[in-house]
This record gives C-alpha cells, sequence and structure tokens, in this order.
C-alpha cells in the first residue's frame, strides 16, 4: 500500500499527461485548466477512489492501481471544473481560491467558463477511452460501463448540480435540514461517486456498495460542515449563509463526531481491512485548514 504522498504523485502524473499536446489555438484555455488543477488541491476524491479500490481488492493485492486511476483522475478533473465555475461571478462570485486569484480572474469569465467546460469533457474522454481495453472482457467491461455511468449521475443534475442549485437560493432564513441535503448532493455526491467507483472497479457486490453510500453520505456531509467551520469568519464577511448560521460551533463539532462513527459502523458490513481508507477520513474531519 502506498503512502499519501506517493498517491498524490501517481494521481498527478496521471492527470497531467492529458496535457502534453497543447497547440496555439488551445492554449490559453489549457493553461487555464492546469492553473486550477495546480491551485494547491488535496486530491481528496481520487485518493478515496484509491483507498477504497485497495481496501476491496484486500490484502492478496499486488497494488497495481492502473485499472482504477482514470477514475481518480476523472473525479478530480470533474471537481476542478465544479469549484472554477462554482467561482464565477454568477455563482458565488469569489476572488480567492485557496488563497489564489481564481480562474475567471486570471484568464476572464469566458475562458473560465472553457476551462471548467474543457475539464468536464476531458474526464469523458478519458472514461469512454478506458473502455476500450475491456471490450473482450465482458465482466471488466460492465464494471467499468457502471463506475463510469456512476459517475456522470453522480456529478449530474440529481448530484452536485442539483446540488448548486439549492445553494443558489440559501439565505438567512434556509432551514437546516436544507443545508444538509445541499451538502448530501453538492459535497457528498462526488464524495460518494469517489468512492463507489473505485469500489465497483474492484468488484465490489451490491451490499457493499450500499453500504460505501451510506459511508461516503455520513463523510461528505461531515467534510462539508468542516468546511463550514473552519470558513466561518470569511464567509461572514460575505454576508453568506452556511449551516454554521442556525447552529454553535459545539452543535456542529458533535454533529461531524455523530456522522463520522455512523459512517464507520457502516464500513464493519465490508467484511474488509479498511484501516487505510478510515486513518484517512479521521485525518479529513479533524483537520484544520
Amino acid at each position: 500500500m502506498k503512502n499519501n504522498e506517493d498517491l498524490i504523485e501517481l494521481i498527478d502524473n496521471s492527470i497531467f499527461k492529458n496535457f502534453s499536446v497543447i497547440d496555439d489555438y488551445q492554449k490559453v484555455v489549457y493553461e487555464s485548466m492546469i492553473y486550477s488543477l495546480s491551485s494547491g488541491g488535496k486530491r481528496v476524491r481520487p485518493i478515496l477512489c484509491l483507498l477504497t479500490y485497495a481496501a476491496i481488492k484486500d490484502e492478496d493485492w499486488d497494488g497495481d492501481y492502473e485499472k482504477v486511476l482514470p477514475y481518480a483522475v476523472a473525479m478530480e478533473l470533474i471537481h476542478t471544473y465544479s469549484l472554477i465555475h462554482d467561482d464565477l461571478p454568477a455563482m458565488d462570485n469569489d476572488d480567492l481560491r485557496r488563497g489564489k486569484p481564481t480562474n475567471h480572474k486570471v484568464y476572464s469569465e469566458a475562458i473560465a467558463i472553457l476551462a471548467g467546460d474543457g475539464l468536464l469533457n476531458m474526464s469523458a474522454e478519458i472514461l469512454s477511452k478506458n473502455l476500450e481495453q475491456y471490450l473482450d472482457e465482458p465482466e471488466d467491461l460492465k464494471r467499468a460501463v457502471k463506475a463510469m455511468k456512476y459517475i456522470f449521475n453522480a456529478s449530474g443534475t440529481h448530484g452536485m448540480i442539483g446540488g448548486q442549485v439549492i445553494d443558489l437560493n440559501c439565505g438567512e432564513d434556509t432551514e437546516i435540514d436544507i443545508f444538509e441535503n445541499m451538502y448530501k448532493l453538492k459535497t457528498a455526491a462526488l464524495i460518494r461517486t469517489s468512492i463507489v467507483s473505485g469500489a465497483i472497479m474492484a468488484g465490489a457486490v451490491d451490499e457493499e456498495i450500499a453500504s460505501l453510500e451510506e459511508f461516503s453520505n455520513c463523510i461528505g456531509i461531515a467534510y462539508q460542515i468542516k468546511d463550514d467551520l473552519i470558513d466561518e469568519d470569511l464567509d461572514d464577511n460575505k454576508n453568506k449563509s452556511t449551516i454554521s448560521n442556525h447552529k454553535t460551533k459545539e452543535e456542529l463539532e458533535e454533529r461531524i463526531n455523530n456522522l463520522t462513527l455512523r459512517a464507520k459502523e457502516e464500513l464493519k458490513n465490508l467484511k474488509h481491512n479498511t484501516d487505510s481508507l478510515e486513518k484517512y477520513v479521521d485525518m479529513l474531519v479533524a483537520r484544520r485548514s
């Protein structure tokens, strides 16, 4: 099993090899895509994908991630596209992302929109190209198609995009249940599909996938609540309403703890060694930045 730093290096090498050929006509939009991909992201979603794949494979696995890497890469591309579009003036209207100017502030609003579109399309290109290697392997092809379908369903209007629609309408009068529903769609959807796609490619059965879906939803909501706590001062300055406007810090920390415990209970149904996955999740919900 590789450590997190090795996994990030593996993921980054797989991401940036897709930008090896850049001509003059596409240069600026490729630069914009690379700018956001290189802006300090922790590669949380692809790491979750790889760790889940390894857990389902168990200890007799030889450590080869090639079969699941396209799905891990696709998740980071989709996540990055969502951040570029979230920051646009028509959405959250943010000037900074991870301490750096947001994409549209550097490359213009039009190029930022196209960069987001390009990242989403590149994820589809990578996954559809990946299917070709399984044309003579029916069972592997079924898994690959199932994982690809899961990814685009979860990142579409019934998942991440639907969550963003709710976010646009959130304000001071928004009820707390609506915030959690938004988090389940907007944040947990990409975390869930990262984990589930990795599990599918490792050969997980339906019962295991159901447990991982519940695990992922709990972790996704806890992860977003933690983000709200970390960004509370910044969000207050922007007059942005979040769940932290409705609950105390202590209440939200307790909610995070309860969600994490519930998530770990779901992992017990897997009958696999999930230690690495659990340790990584503990690190995510305990982070301070």
